[in-house]
């Protein structure tokens, strides 16, 4: 039965926002192909969709590929979609606070190779529990390669060491 207004005339859906919802959809196929299996098996999709984006992950690029996600397209269009919204914000939300935390690593690290002892001190006062030997001769090893232009080795490995302690904390 067709939705009419006040004045009994059929009210025609909006075209835009119908082709807006479908690109939305179509977007949230493709990134569910992308997932790995595991990951998309704990999303709490039918089967039968499961099975089509299988199916399309492992087609290549074609005209056959397009179909199959626009028949995904269809079959995502009758899923609970409230729930697929919230697990991939999670997930975002999740790598965003993964990259925040990598960058202040990185700050650390430079600020320790850059400003030595200083530095050592604020971090020592932060993370108490961090080996300060095997600390002060990484921050060495750092600064005598930068010094030098050698690859970044040992850089690396203070990198390392600093990611071992924030996670330990």
């Amino acid at each position: 039965m067709k939705e009419r207004d006040e004045d009994g005339l059929v009210i025609r859906p909006n075209k835009t926002r119908l082709k807006r919802e479908l690109a939305e959809l179509q977007r949230l196929v493709m990134e569910i192909i992308d997932l790995g299996e595991g990951d998309r098996a704990k999303l709490g999709l039918d089967d039968r969709f499961l099975e089509g984006v299988t199916l399309a992950a492992k087609m290549k690029p074609s005209s056959g590929r397009n179909r199959q996600i626009k028949y995904l397209v269809k079959l995502l269009q009758k899923q609970d979609l409230e729930q697929l919204r919230h697990w991939f914000e999670a997930r975002d939300s999740r790598h965003a606070q993964e990259n925040r935390h990598f960058h202040v690593l990185e700050q650390w690290r430079d600020r320790l190779v850059e400003e030595g002892d200083a530095a050592l001190g604020d971090f020592l006062r932060q993370f108490p529990q961090t080996d300060r030997q095997q600390l002060r001769s990484l921050i060495r090893a750092a600064v005598r390669e930068k010094a030098s232009g050698k690859p970044a080795g040992a850089g690396r490995k203070l990198f390392r060491l600093l990611r071992e302690m924030s996670v330990e904390s």
